[in-house]
C-alpha cells in the first residue's frame, strides 16, 4: 500500500471504528436502562408470589437508585478517564447480567434486593463511560464538532429514554403472554445484554495518555448560576419524582384504576408516559427554555389531576390522558431546564453543573418513592400514590409563577 493510500485508509478506518464505538455505546445505554425499568411490570406479580408489603415494593425500585446509582455518579463518573471507556461499559453490562440472574432465580424477597442492587451497580458503572464514549466517537458521524456533540447528546437521550420506555412494556408483554412469567422477561433481557456486550467490544480501551490517578467527581455550582440552579433543581425533583413514583407503583395503580390484572396493559401506561416525554423533549427546542418549563410544569400538574380523577372514576380514558399529560410535562420541564442551564453556565464549568443536575434527577427518582412506601404503611399504596400526586401537582402550580417572573 502506498503512503497516499494509507493516508486515505487511515482516516476511513478510524471513522469506522468510531461509528462502531458509537453504536456500541448507544446499545449499552439502551439495554442498561431497559433492564432498570423492566421489573416495574413485574412488581405486582412478585408481590403476589412473595407476599411483600407495598413499602417493600417501593424499596425494590428506590434502594438501588439511592444507595448505588446516586453515589455511583460521584464514584464512577471520572473513572473511565483513567481505566478506559470499554472496561467500565463491559463491567457495567456484566454486573447487570448478574443482577438479572439473581432477580430471575430469586427464591425470596432478599434475593430480589440482591438482583436490584447488582442492576443498580451495573448502571452506575456503565452509564458515564457509555455517555462519554458517545461524545468521543461522534466525530466519526459528523465532521463539524458542534454538530457531532449535538448528535452525541441526542443519541444519549434517545437511548436512555427508549430503554426506560421499552423495558416495562417488554416485561409486561412477556409476563402476560409468554410461559414462565417470572423468568422469561429477565431471560430475554439477559440475551439483549449479551448482544450489547458484543457490540460494545469496539469501544476504545485505556488510552496511553490517560490520567494516571482517579479523583472523586464532586459537582460544583458557580456563584453566578446558583440562583437559577436552585429553581431548576426544584423543578427537576418534581418532574423526576413523577417518573420514579410511576415506575415503582404504576402496575399496581393502573391495575386498581382499570380493575384488571393484565400485566401488558398496566405496564403500557409507563411506556406511554416515557414515550410522550421523549417526543416532548424532541419538540422542546421550538420553545424558549422558560416557556418550556412553565408549560411543562402546568401540563405535569394537569396530568396528575387527571390521574386522581381516573382513580376516582376507574376510567381508562382519563388514565391514558393522565399518562400522556404527565409525559409531556416531564419532557418539557427536563428539556427546558437543560437548555437554560447549559446556556447560562460558562463552558469551563458546564460539565460539573450538568453532573449536579443528574445527581438531583436521581435523588428525585428515588427519595420520593421511599416516602410513598412509608406512607403506604398507614394509607395503602394507591392512597399514598394519590397523596404524592397532590403534593407534586401543588408544587408544580406554585413553581409556575416563579418561572414566569424570571422570564419577565
Amino acid at each position: 500500500m502506498t503512503a497516499a493510500a494509507a493516508t486515505v485508509a487511515g482516516p476511513g478506518s478510524a471513522r469506522g471504528t468510531q461509528r462502531r464505538a458509537f453504536a456500541g455505546a448507544s446499545a449499552a445505554l439502551a439495554v442498561l436502562f431497559m433492564g432498570n425499568n423492566l421489573p416495574s411490570a413485574l412488581y405486582g406479580l412478585l408481590r403476589g408470589v412473595f407476599g411483600y408489603s407495598p413499602l417493600t415494593q417501593t424499596l425494590l425500585y428506590a434502594v438501588p437508585v439511592v444507595l448505588i446509582v446516586l453515589p455511583g455518579l460521584l464514584v464512577f463518573g471520572a473513572l473511565s478517564d483513567v481505566a478506559g471507556r470499554r472496561a467500565l461499559v463491559l463491567a457495567g453490562l456484566a454486573v447487570f447480567a448478574v443482577g438479572d440472574v439473581a432477580f430471575m432465580l430469586a427464591s425470596s424477597t432478599a434475593w430480589l434486593f440482591v438482583g436490584r442492587l447488582a442492576q443498580g451497580l451495573g448502571i452506575a458503572l456503565g452509564t458515564a463511560a457509555a455517555t462519554a464514549t458517545l461524545g468521543d466517537s461522534a466525530a466519526g458521524l459528523r465532521e463539524d464538532p458542534a454538530a457531532a456533540q449535538r448528535l452525541a447528546a441526542l443519541a444519549g437521550t434517545i437511548s436512555i429514554t427508549a430503554g426506560l420506555a421499552v423495558g416495562p412494556l417488554l416485561g409486561g408483554l412477556l409476563a402476560q403472554y409468554a410461559p414462565a412469567p417470572r423468568v422469561t422477561p429477565l431471560a430475554v433481557h439477559l440475551g439483549l445484554v449479551a448482544v450489547a456486550l458484543a457490540l460494545a467490544l469496539p469501544i476504545p480501551g485505556r488510552a496511553a495518555r490517560a490520567a494516571g490517578r482517579w479523583r472523586l467527581a464532586v459537582p460544583r455550582i458557580p456563584d453566578q448560576v446558583r440562583p437559577r440552579f436552585a429553581l431548576i433543581a426544584v423543578a427537576e425533583v418534581l418532574c423526576w419524582a413523577v417518573l420514579g413514583v410511576f415506575s415503582a407503583v404504576i402496575a399496581s395503580l393502573l391495575g386498581s384504576i382499570l380493575r384488571t390484572g393484565n400485566l401488558a396493559l398496566t405496564a403500557g401506561g409507563l411506556f406511554i408516559m416515557i414515550g410522550t416525554s421523549a417526543v416532548a423533549q424532541l419538540g422542546a427546542p421550538r420553545l424558549t427554555p422558560v416557556a418550556a418549563q412553565a408549560a411543562g410544569l402546568s401540563v405535569l400538574a394537569g396530568g396528575l389531576v387527571l390521574l386522581l380523577a381516573a382513580e376516582g372514576k376507574h376510567s381508562a380514558a382519563l388514565a391514558a390522558l393522565a399518562m400522556v399529560g404527565s409525559g409531556i410535562g416531564h419532557g418539557l420541564v427536563f428539556a427546558g431546564n437543560l437548555a437554560e442551564i447549559t446556556v447560562a453556565t460558562p463552558a469551563a464549568e458546564r460539565g460539573g453543573v450538568l453532573g449536579a443536575i443528574y445527581v438531583v434527577n436521581y435523588a428525585g427518582l428515588g427519595v420520593p418513592v421511599i416516602g410513598v412506601g412509608l406512607l403506604s404503611l398507614w394509607t395503602g399504596l394507591e392512597a399514598a400514590a394519590a397523596v404524592t400526586a397532590i403534593v407534586i401537582a401543588a408544587g408544580c402550580a406554585l413553581l409556575v409563577p416563579l418561572v414566569i417572573r424570571r422570564r419577565a
